[in-house]
Parts: C-alpha cells; structure tokens; sequence
C-alpha cells in the first residue's frame, strides 16, 4: 500500500496539496492561510457553526453563504473565496477543519518547522506553554510550531506528538500501565 492514510486523511490531504500548490504558484500562501487560520479559528470558537458545517441536513450552498459572510469582514483573498466554493460544489464542508490542518502541515513541513501537538488536561498558562517551548527548542531546534489541546480524560500529565512520535507522560497512561501489570501479577 502506497498510503497509510484512510480515506478520511486521503480527502483532506488532496484538498489541502490542491490549495497549497495553487496557493504557492501564485505566491500567496501566506496570505490564504491567513484566511484559513481565521475560518479555522471562527468554527472552533463556535459550537453552533461547527454543527452546521458538520450537519448532513443543512445544504452546502447555506454553508457556503455563511461562511462567505463571516469572511466578508476580514476581506478574503480571491482564491480562498474560491477553495470555499470548492468544498461547496463537492459537498466537502464537513471536512473544512482537517483540510486546514493539513494545509498548515503541508505549509510547516514545506518551510522545515517541526510541528508538536500538545495535550493536557487542562489548559496550560502562558507561562506553562513558553516553558513547554522552550524545552523542545532545546531537542528540536528553533523552527517549531505548537499547537495545545486539552482533553480531560488524560486526568493530568502530558501527551506530546512530534510526527510519528509521541511522549505519553499522563496519569491515564500511567494507570492503564498500572492494571496491565497488576492483571499479570
């Protein structure tokens, strides 16, 4: 098999390639992920977006008419206007958030940034996050670019994921790896 993508990453990922090349051939990738950062940002920021570009029952052209309307304020640059009306002709809305993912992954891999996801239990405090970052500059070099999650199910602790790499110092990790070894015991 040539990808371990599933179809789900596949879609995303030949979206987010299609827009990155578009983007850099005409030198303006900085500016469309400035306006993908800004859609991203909004329907994170958002619970009842996020449920309408998700809902199978609200038309694509609705979707596409409402985020072009939240768009209108930050005056969007012609070719993300027209990545919109993309995911609107193929009925693609409900995958706008990992296209913009992977569009930054493709951006930051491009560059030679080393992308870390950072999940914690609860949110971390500026000064945890610039602690946290600089601790990786030192092992992974200066070009870095973090993004934080919070997931309250790790109870406490860290889960950190550089590519295929992944450090798990949380306490659900740790009780999971306490019942195993009790259960062999």
């Amino acid at each position: 098999m040539a990808s371990q993508l599933s179809s789900g990453d596949l879609i995303s990922d030949r979206y987010a390639s299609a827009l990155y090349d578009l983007a850099s051939e005409k030198k303006l990738v900085d500016v469309v992920l400035d306006d993908l950062l800004f859609i991203q940002s909004t329907i994170k920021n958002n619970k009842d977006l996020k449920l309408v570009i998700k809902s199978p029952l609200i038309k694509s052209n609705d979707k596409l008419e409402i985020l072009q309307n939240i768009l209108k304020s930050k005056n969007p640059n012609e070719l993300s206007s027209t990545f919109l009306k993309v995911l609107s002709k193929n009925k693609r809305f409900q995958k706008t958030v990992d296209i913009i993912a992977q569009f930054k992954n493709i951006n930051a891999h491009k560059r030679g940034d080393v992308l870390a996801d950072i999940t914690s239990a609860e949110k971390l405090s500026n000064e945890q996050q610039d602690n946290i970052k600089e601790q990786l500059r030192t092992i992974l070099g200066d070009k870095l670019s973090l993004s934080y999650k919070v997931d309250e199910q790790i109870i406490g602790g860290l889960i950190i994921k550089v590519g295929s790499k992944m450090i798990d110092t949380s306490l659900s990790n740790k009780i999971n790896k306490l019942k195993i070894a009790m259960k062999g015991a």
